[in-house]
């Protein structure tokens, strides 16, 4: 079913926060409306995608949206154009008279009011949660750029000024978390550390652990934003899912400038450590997220061996349980 196609990138937007995939969109990016609200007036253009998750967003006659529109949870209000899909998971979406869409309605779970005129150039697909998942690993859609969604296995045809603002996007990124991970280490030291050391000492129990809390963990705070009287629940989860990934981010970074700092034979402080090798990490999977397929997964699987790190020790509370060895004969 093309509906849970759409999935997957829309639910690594409301958990992720990472360098390869912001949180919030980039200028001329997008926008991402997070429990508020959104309106664009007659006449004005949004340049790329617009996400609401459990807010409320119009689309004012004479409006207009390059991109895709995507709605978890929370009310949508389209009377003006929508170049490319709309896909709705729980809420309420409304088409106006005036309302445009040049590619397809995909909903799951969602109520539908069409007044008389609305135009649906692509195809109509509603869904319900009682049909099951139906995820199509060979056809996954990842975040690979700020507010965009892409499909890897299509190419995209880049132009000299994309490719340039790209990257600085994507350095810009990376500077503000190395900042950040200077900012936690000088705060929480010790934290750190442990969630460095649990990475290094237990790498594939983290990442198991990392994995299975991201696709249980991010699936019910979907379903629970859904819901009216449980989306400040879903809000809240999702906010400690972020603190852990960058939590764990920030340890593996902290990892990579400690053995810098060895290998130059340099007394470096811990947040110097942290700082430099936060922004190293971020820049090297930019690097490897332009190699189709594969360059993405290996940005994901990072980012999982960090949250199953913090979860081993308890957002770095107290040491990671020793791995079981064979007894000795």
């Amino acid at each position: 079913m093309k509906a849970w196609k759409w999935l997957v990138p829309f639910l690594l937007l409301l958990a992720l926060a990472v360098p390869t995939t912001a949180f919030a969109a980039g200028p001329q990016d997008g926008r991402v409306v997070i429990g508020g609200t959104f309106s664009l007036e007659s006449g004005h253009t949004l340049s790329g995608d617009l996400v609401v998750i459990g807010g409320a967003a119009t689309l004012h006659s004479g409006s207009r949206v390059t991109g895709q529109v995507a709605l978890i949870g929370g009310v949508l209000n389209i009377d003006g154009e929508v170049d490319q899909d709309v896909f709705a998971l729980g809420g309420v979406v409304t088409l106006g008279s005036e309302a445009v869409v040049h590619g397809d309605l995909v909903t799951i779970g969602s109520a539908v009011n069409r007044a008389e005129g609305a135009r649906i150039e692509g195809q109509v697909t509603e869904g319900a949660f009682a049909q099951g998942f139906n995820l199509q690993f060979p056809g996954l859609v990842l975040p690979t750029e700020p507010g965009r969604i892409q499909v890897p296995l299509i190419p995209r045809i880049w132009t000299p000024f994309g490719m340039l603002l790209s990257a600085g996007w994507s350095v810009l990124k990376a500077l503000l978390m190395a900042a950040l991970a200077v900012l936690v280490v000088m705060f929480w030291p010790e934290r750190t550390a442990r969630v460095a050391r649990s990475a290094v000492s237990q790498p594939v129990v983290a990442f198991l652990i990392g994995l299975v809390t991201v696709i249980f963990g991010v699936t019910l705070i979907v379903a629970l934003a859904i819901t009216i009287c449980l989306s400040p629940v879903s809000l809240a989860g999702a906010l400690v899912l972020g603190v852990g990934l960058i939590l764990g981010w920030v340890a593996l970074g902290l990892e990579v400038g400690w053995r810098l700092a060895q290998a130059f034979k340099r007394d470096w402080h811990p947040a110097t450590q942290a700082g430099l090798g936060t922004l190293i990490l971020s820049l090297v999977v930019y690097a490897f997220g332009l190699i189709p397929c594969l360059g993405p997964i290996f940005g994901a699987m990072l980012w999982m061996l960090g949250l199953g790190a913090v979860l081993l020790t308890r957002f770095g509370g107290q040491d990671s349980p020793a791995p079981l060895t064979a007894p000795s004969v």
